[in-house]
């Protein structure tokens, strides 16, 4: 009997326990996964923007499978013309993607994995920034708040920024590191700000610049006054450190910028700023604001209940809110809302990079993450009126956040146009060689665009393939009369074409193909998309970031003496 007992004693010992941090870190990365289930009923979400990530994501990942680690030139579009998109494009997103469909084998499946799992890397973020300063069971509910905020769920349902909503998942981590910065300034938070500060800028260009000013005013307000110059040196070691991570994709975007249309070869009002400010109009007529009118209604509806932190009453509920936090945390909030409205319109005008991210209602990616953060800090004086005879008034911000929420699940996210798992294959089938969109044309490239039924013409000269991969081609052509080559290329400066040892010039035509100057004689041409130096002194530069943020997370231990 003693020897039973001591057993079932012993079995008790093993039992596995866990800390309530850890459950309510289980309860954040369930909902955050419980957001992306419909995907496992419904199919994958569809909008316009889906044909230009995947336009992107399967030659990207087609050109990994073959080796080449980051792809200059993406060939197949434009009926095999190409064009330089992915140069101008942060490349994080599809990295992610083609690491999915490596994996998985499929797409649809890669999809599914990749947007989960930054649903839950978005949460997890929030959580940790959170709990920073605040307990664990309210930073909980950051992360829960952050995965339902209507406009987060707007970026990947309705309205599928795919990469903006790949960096709202980056953006709480950089607001976590700069937080442990201006607390702390040890080298591993400092690592911590550079790679997700060099992630941000890799995956979402407009969210990295408003993201930046944003990160800039959260620091300014949270560094402590009697180490303001170490502060301002960690912070500024991190922003270096992070441009240095990511220096392969904006060098080459700032220097080749003039290289490619943008907006201006047939322009579209409705992606200028001045056309999209949030209550600038509420026609619907202009779909675009007046749906981000409505998302601004039900985000105030769910967000509502944090204005009593504003009370004396609340911060005595509450006494684990630090005052400088909650500053820092209404001021960006008041910051993002003010950028998002026409209030604003003279800095839009008078800044040009601004002007650059189109949408002004795109500060939403960073309204949600302070209000979300902001409604979890008032839980818990919400919970102490329930227990008062104020509690009418707990069931009525109960109801508003419900009734957000309601309208999210109904109209966000159930009324998204849905692809099977077939039709998803099926258009992203439809999308190889498909035309891209104007901004991605370079210059050289005018209306009506080229047409060729052949991979290279010179009059009446044989000419023979001999290899054609995206981004070298190799092809004889016979003696004959004709002196110019025309390739089924459009014309970029980075086109470089030898035969036998010598350089041969090219040229653009009339529409933008590429034009190649060739001998009389029968020659072997080979036509190469040579990266410049400097883009081999920022391949450098990235790998060297990297290396260097590594190294600060090496802990180093100093013997001390006794």
């Amino acid at each position: 009997m003693n020897s039973h007992s001591i057993s079932l004693s012993q079995k008790k010992t093993f039992v596995p326990t866990f800390s309530p941090e850890t459950g309510h870190v289980a309860v954040v990365a369930l909902v955050a996964i419980a957001v992306m289930v419909p995907m496992a009923f419904w199919g994958m979400p569809s909008a316009n923007d889906l044909s230009n990530h995947f336009r992107f994501a399967l030659p990207f990942y087609d050109a990994l499978s073959s080796g080449h680690l980051y792809p200059g030139w993406l060939a197949e579009s434009n009926g095999g013309f190409g064009d330089p998109s992915f140069r101008f494009y942060p490349p994080a997103l599809y990295y992610l993607l083609a690491l999915g469909r490596f994996t998985t084998g499929n797409w649809f499946a890669a999809s599914m994995l990749t947007f989960t799992v930054l649903s839950l890397l978005a949460a997890i973020g929030m959580y940790l920034w959170a709990r920073e300063f605040t307990s664990s069971q309210t930073a909980m509910w950051a992360g829960i708040f952050y995965s339902v905020a209507p406009y987060h769920l707007n970026q990947f349902f309705q309205a599928l920024m795919l990469a903006e909503f790949a960096a709202a998942a980056v953006l709480p981590f950089t607001f976590l590191f700069v937080e442990r910065v201006c607390k702390y300034r040890r080298p591993k938070d400092v690592a911590g700000l550079a790679a997700a500060y060099g992630l941000l800028v890799l995956t979402n260009l407009p969210l990295a610049v408003i993201g930046s000013i944003a990160l800039a005013l959260y620091a300014l307000l949270r560094i402590e006054k009697s180490k303001v110059a170490r502060t301002i040196s960690a912070l500024g070691i991190s922003a270096g450190l992070g441009l240095a991570a990511s220096a392969c994709y904006w060098t080459t975007m700032i220097f080749e910028l003039k290289w490619i249309h943008g907006n201006d070869l047939n322009p579209e009002p409705g992606i200028s700023y001045s056309n999209n400010f949030v209550l600038s109009t509420f026609s619907p007529d202009s779909l675009g604001v007046w749906w981000m009118n409505i998302l601004l209604l039900s985000s105030a509806a769910m967000f509502w209940p944090a204005a009593v932190l504003a009370s004396r009453t609340a911060r005595q509920y509450n006494l684990k809110i630090q005052g400088k936090a909650l500053i820092a945390l209404v001021a960006i909030l008041a910051m993002t809302l003010f950028m998002a409205t026409p209030l604003s319109r003279p800095v839009w005008d008078s800044v040009h990079l601004l002007q650059e991210t189109q949408f002004p209602w795109r500060w939403f990616s960073i309204s949600s993450i302070a209000a979300s953060l902001l409604l979890a800090l008032s839980v818990p004086f919400w919970t102490q009126v329930m227990k008062t005879r104020k509690r009418p008034l707990v069931m009525f911000a109960i109801g508003t956040v419900a009734i957000s929420f309601a309208f999210s699940f109904a109209h966000i996210i159930r009324e998204a146009r849905w692809l099977t798992p077939a039709q998803f294959e099926q258009t992203l089938s439809d999308i190889r060689g498909s035309a891209s969109i104007p901004f991605w044309l370079p210059v050289w490239a005018h209306a009506p665009l080229p047409e060729m039924n052949a991979l290279v013409e010179a009059g009446d000269r044989n000419i023979k393939i001999e290899s054609w991969t995206p981004e070298k081609r190799v092809f004889h052509i016979d003696r004959g009369n004709a002196t110019v080559a025309r390739v089924k290329t459009f014309f970029y400066p980075l086109w470089a074409a030898t035969a036998a040892g010598r350089v041969l010039p090219t040229s653009p035509d009339e529409h933008g193909a590429l034009l190649i100057a060739v001998p009389p004689e029968g020659v072997s041409v080979q036509l190469d998309l040579r990266e410049p130096r400097r883009g081999r002194l920022a391949g450098g530069a990235t790998l060297a970031g990297w290396f260097l943020i590594g190294l600060l997370l090496i802990p180093i231990y100093r013997r001390t003496g006794k």
